[in-house]
């Protein structure tokens, strides 16, 4: 009775919606004549429904067939669907790593153009090192010094004359010369070095200085030197020089060849048995007074710079000693530029006080070093600053001026320097082309010397450490001599790194 009721009020229900016109939700009746498949039946947590709906991949029950590679048959094809099928398929392109002629070309690269030169400043400078290089020196007259200067300044570019006749300064340094019957190089028991300090201006003034100008120039690691008794390389000094290193002799050059050659994170052990590190050599150098030191401490400052721009190439962030040094380095920078005088110009006395040079050879020597010094150390995006820029003229200005009147060799070449590392930094791809060109050129060979057999074993007979005795080879890090009027009145702005 209750089923027939029930019954009864949906069919009435039904018809009732069916005349006011919305039939409501239809439920799909499936087709019992059709086969039914498989049924699958899906169970249902209540985990499930609280979880949101995400998209999933659909899988794929049937796996797309690898299609058969078959040849097609010239034969059986016209021209036309030839065509159609080039038209359509286009030839893939060549893989650019590989030639498509097997024989290498032996045609001579064309050299790269040379961008016109707009700044004023920029031919001035071109000038000035190409009169320099009208100032030649001669291998029978002229030192080992004032020659290894030329080499810092010139580089390979640097010509000499011998026999009357011009050779390559690397060339014919190579070959093995003497002066005044002792070579150039001496080998030693870790390697070779060039020949110690004897006489005023006569060889190294400084240990390693030869190999720091030799790092200026770019000489290779390989490259060959004759001592008269074998031959050795730029290798071999620096092995000598880690094996000799010492805090009783200047470090100055031995960090700037160093930087140059070696990754900022070198580290050994020299034959005293102590461990040295390039951070080692930054921070004894750091311990020497720039007013003390040779030049006005410029050269050290240059190392030191040198050093900070070896390490910021591979480190992002300067840390503990290499932080100090850049801030020592900036606050000599700002310090030379206070004392600028108006021609442009550094301070004669360097970082003592300000004064100007009437001497052209006095003013290009300590302007020259000055420059030289922050030409390595000046920030890239600093170099177009009118002041710098006024230091660069000064420099041309009296290279030029006075291309016909004797200049001192090492002062001058130092300030030649400064103006080619500032050529270097503001026209990099003309200077590398320029070095290159240079690299190539033929000179006539050099007439090498006579050997001179036996001479380091000699030399190493004799007192090792009397050449250690000179002032330039002390080490220069007393703090109980007297200072400067001027340097005590600034003792207290550089106080921290003494």
């Amino acid at each position: 009775m209750k089923c027939s009721t029930l019954i009864v009020f949906a069919t009435v229900f039904q018809l009732t919606c069916n005349l006011w016109g919305d039939s409501g939700p239809q439920l799909l009746v499936p087709d019992l004549e059709q086969d039914q498949g498989e049924i699958r039946q899906v169970n249902t947590t209540d985990a499930d429904n609280e979880e949101p709906l995400v998209a999933q991949k659909p899988e794929f029950s049937i796996e797309a067939r690898k299609p058969e590679l078959i040849a097609d048959d010239a034969t059986d094809k016209s021209e036309a669907d030839k065509k159609t099928k080039k038209a359509s398929v286009p030839e893939p392109k060549p893989f650019p790593g590989i030639a498509q002629d097997s024989k290498p070309s032996m045609k001579k690269p064309e050299p790269p153009p040379v961008p016109e030169i707009v700044d004023p400043l920029d031919k001035l400078v071109d000038e000035a090192i190409e009169v320099s290089h009208r100032r030649m020196l001669s291998t029978e007259v002229h030192t080992p010094w004032q020659i290894a200067h030329g080499i810092l300044a010139l580089r390979w570019e640097y010509t000499l004359y011998q026999n009357n006749e011009k050779v390559r300064a690397l060339d014919w340094v190579a070959t093995g010369p003497s002066f005044r019957g002792r070579p150039w190089f001496i080998t030693t028991e870790n390697g070779a070095k060039g020949h110690p300090f004897t006489e005023p201006y006569a060889f190294e003034g400084h240990p390693n200085q030869f190999l720091a100008f030799y790092a200026m120039a770019g000489v290779p690691l390989d490259h060959k030197f004759n001592t008269g008794e074998k031959i050795v390389t730029i290798e071999d000094m620096i092995r000598n020089a880690k094996a000799e290193v010492n805090t009783d002799e200047e470090i100055t050059w031995t960090l700037w060849a160093f930087s140059r050659y070696l990754p900022w994170d070198t580290e050994w052990v020299s034959e005293r048995n102590e461990e040295w590190s390039m951070e080692k050599l930054v921070r004894v150098q750091m311990q020497s007074e720039p007013t003390r030191s040779a030049c006005g401490g410029t050269h050290g400052l240059f190392a030191l710079a040198s050093a900070v721009n070896c390490y910021s190439r591979d480190q992002k962030h300067l840390r503990g000693t290499w932080l100090e040094a850049s801030m020592r380095v900036r606050q000599y920078i700002e310090y030379a530029r206070s004392m600028q005088n108006r021609d442009g110009s550094f301070s004669s006395k360097y970082f003592e006080g300000p004064e100007y040079a009437s001497d052209v050879n006095k003013r290009v020597s300590t302007t020259g070093h000055t420059l030289e010094f922050i030409m390595e150390a000046l920030p890239q995006n600093r170099l177009n600053e009118p002041w710098v820029r006024s230091a660069v003229y000064r420099i041309a200005t009296d290279l030029i001026e006075y291309k016909k009147q004797p200049l001192e060799p090492g002062g001058m070449y130092h300030a030649i320097d400064s103006l080619v590392i500032y050529r270097e930094r503001t026209r990099p791809e003309y200077a590398q082309y320029l070095e290159e060109l240079a690299k190539s050129k033929e000179f006539k060979e050099p007439v090498a010397a006579d050997p001179i057999v036996g001479y380091s074993e000699r030399f190493r007979q004799q007192n090792p450490a009397q050449y250690h005795q000179q002032p330039q080879y002390q080490q220069n890090n007393n703090q109980s001599r007297d200072y400067s009027s001027q340097a005590r009145r600034r003792g207290g702005l550089f106080s921290r790194f003494r």
